[in-house]
C-alpha cells in the first residue's frame, strides 16, 4: 500500500498488471504430462511468475493440450496439510481458471470461461469440480465432476495432481478454430500465501477478471501443421 504524508492511502498493484503474459501451449499425446523434472517435462512447464507477483513461488506447473482436452500437472513442494469443501480455499487446493476464446472484453465471466478445483485428498465425496459463476444470461453447462479426471500422489514432503479436462466440460473450446485459451491458476495453502500465475488475490476478485488472464497459444502439432 502506497500512502502520502497526509496519510490518504493509495492502492498499489503488482507489476504483473502491467505485463501481458502469453506462452505456447505445447501439443500433448495422451492425456498424462510427464514428471517437469525430465527432459520431456521441462517443454511442457509454465514459467515461474514470481518475478511479476512477488510472490513465493512452492509449486511447478506442466500444461499441454490436444483435441481430447486441456492436461495439467501440479507438483507442489510442499506436503499436503488439510483439505476443506466446499471452502476449498481455506485449505490445499488448486484453482484454474479457463477462457476457451479468450475475450478481453468484459469484467465478468462469459459463457466461454470455467473456475474449476482439483483437491489433493477426497472430501465429502469430491475431490474435483467447476465452480463457475456467471452474470445473467451467459452462461454454460456445469461440468458433472465425475468427468474430471484427477490422480492424486502424495509424500510427505510434497505432492502431485496429474488432472485432464476433457474437451466436453470446456465450453467453446475448438483448438482447430480458436488456437488461443485465456488462462490462470491459484494454488491455496492453509494460512499461507497463495501462489497465482498472473492476477493476484489481494488484488482482484480472479474468477471475475477473465480480461486479466494470460493469453495461451495452442502449438500446433507437426503432424496437424502439415495436413
Amino acid at each position: 500500500m502506497l500512502t502520502r504524508d497526509d496519510d490518504e492511502s493509495y492502492f498499489e498493484l503488482s507489476p504483473a498488471n502491467f505485463f501481458e503474459v502469453s506462452y505456447e501451449v505445447p501439443f500433448l499425446s495422451g492425456k498424462n504430462l510427464p514428471s517437469l523434472t525430465s527432459k520431456e517435462g521441462k517443454k511442457f512447464t509454465l514459467p515461474s511468475p514470481d518475478f511479476l507477483t512477488g510472490e513465493e513461488t512452492f509449486a511447478s506447473i506442466g500444461l499441454g493440450y490436444n483435441l481430447e482436452g486441456i492436461a495439467l500437472r501440479v507438483e507442489v513442494q510442499k506436503p499436503v496439510e488439510r483439505v476443506f469443501y466446499p471452502e476449498i480455499r481455506e485449505g490445499d487446493s488448486f484453482e484454474v481458471f479457463i477462457d476457451t476464446r479468450d475475450l478481453k472484453t468484459t469484467g465478468y465471466a462469459t459463457r466461454f470461461c470455467h473456475h474449476f478445483f482439483f483437491l489433493p485428498e477426497l472430501v465429502d465425496g469430491r475431490k474435483a469440480g467447476e465452480i463457475t459463476r456467471f452474470r445473467g444470461e451467459e452462461s454454460h453447462p456445469i461440468a458433472d465432476h465425475n468427468e474430471l479426471s484427477l490422480k492424486i500422489h502424495t509424500t510427505k514432503k510434497n505432492y502431485t495432481l496429474e488432472i485432464f479436462i476433457p474437451s466436453h466440460c470446456l465450453y467453446g473450446f475448438d483448438p482447430v478454430e480458436f488456437d488461443r485459451i485465456g488462462f490462470t491458476y491459484r494454488i491455496n495453502r492453509p494460512q499461507e500465501a497463495s501462489q497465482h500465475f498472473t492476477v493476484l488475490s489481494d488484488e482482484f476478485k480472479v474468477e471475475d477478471q477473465p480480461s486479466l488472464w494470460s493469453s495461451l497459444t495452442l502449438k500446433q502439432s507437426q503432424t496437424r501443421e502439415h495436413q
